[in-house]
């Protein structure tokens, strides 16, 4: 059930700021299959530069964001869905998705540390680390996307369980620097990671509001994932359905955005939220 895996959202947040285009996010709302195979035309192209003799940071950038935005939004959401159906064909997709979310990590990985080549032994463990600036935030946004798409697809590998505190460490290490970066895309990322932690000790459900509120004051309530987020990781842990319901109904009766940089995520987070209000039944007793 997806109560069990709170970093899944994480994702979801994540890539609500991927290809900002009206025309990308058209063709996935009306032609998902075509657009699947635009996008992994895309993800190829971008990897085949990293083979170039001259490689740089921003190059593998790109190859992590693309190859996370394309799993997540063609691998694991009809993971999520066939698993339902099929589990073990579901169990493969899953699979599938995390091989892929690790490639999109080793060039995340690779992308900070052409930056700061230090930075491979300081992540997750000296907290001090390197000083990041304004520009390093895509960099440590999208590998902790890769990473919160590897925990979740491996649905409670103690192996990848363990790394969320290195997702933590890379979301809280952007907000530090700006947390209005992107419409508040890192507050609403941290949503769900707040779900997640288990430092909190029991006020986890309000520090995850907090950032909620947050990211609706930053994006005058048009992004769409955070009210998914905050439904499907704070309504489903309290067993609040009536408002779970209302604010589900809120998303996919919401007006289209003037916000460029939403408009895909939002018709990601408009799908999302129409699966989970058919699923109430099973994540609410």
């Amino acid at each position: 059930m997806l109560i069990k895996h709170p970093i899944r959202n994480i994702v979801l947040c994540l890539v609500a700021i991927a290809i900002s285009s009206c025309s990308t996010a058209y063709y996935l709302d009306k032609h998902p299959v075509l657009t699947k195979k635009i996008f992994y035309k895309k993800v190829i192209r971008a990897e085949g530069k990293l083979t170039q003799e001259t490689v740089t940071p921003d190059l593998f950038l790109k190859a992590c964001q693309l190859r996370t935005q394309y799993t997540y939004a063609f691998i694991m959401e009809e993971a999520d869905r066939l698993i339902e159906l099929n589990y073990n064909s579901g169990k493969e997709l899953y699979q599938d998705a995390l091989k892929s979310f690790e490639m999109a990590i080793n060039y995340g990985k690779t992308a900070l540390e052409l930056r700061y080549p230090e930075l491979i032994n300081h992540i997750g463990i000296n907290k001090k680390g390197p000083y990041f600036t304004n520009e390093d935030i895509p960099y440590l946004y999208w590998l902790a996307a890769a990473m919160g798409g590897a925990i979740s697809s491996s649905r409670g590998k103690p192996e990848w369980v363990i790394q969320l505190p290195i997702v933590g460490y890379l979301l809280e290490s952007a907000l530090a620097i700006d947390g209005s970066w992107n419409n508040g895309a890192i507050h609403s990322a941290m949503i769900s990671y707040s779900m997640s932690r288990a430092d909190l000790k029991g006020n986890n459900v309000q520090e995850a509001t907090k950032h909620y509120k947050k990211v609706n004051m930053l994006s005058n309530s048009q992004d769409l994932s955070a009210h998914v987020s905050y439904a499907e990781n704070v309504l489903v842990n309290q067993q609040n359905q009536s408002e779970f319901i209302n604010l589900l109904n809120r998303v996919i009766n919401a007006q289209d955005t003037d916000i460029d940089e939403l408009v895909l995520g939002n018709i990601i987070a408009r799908k999302r939220a129409r699966w989970l209000l058919s699923r109430k039944d099973e994540l609410f007793y």
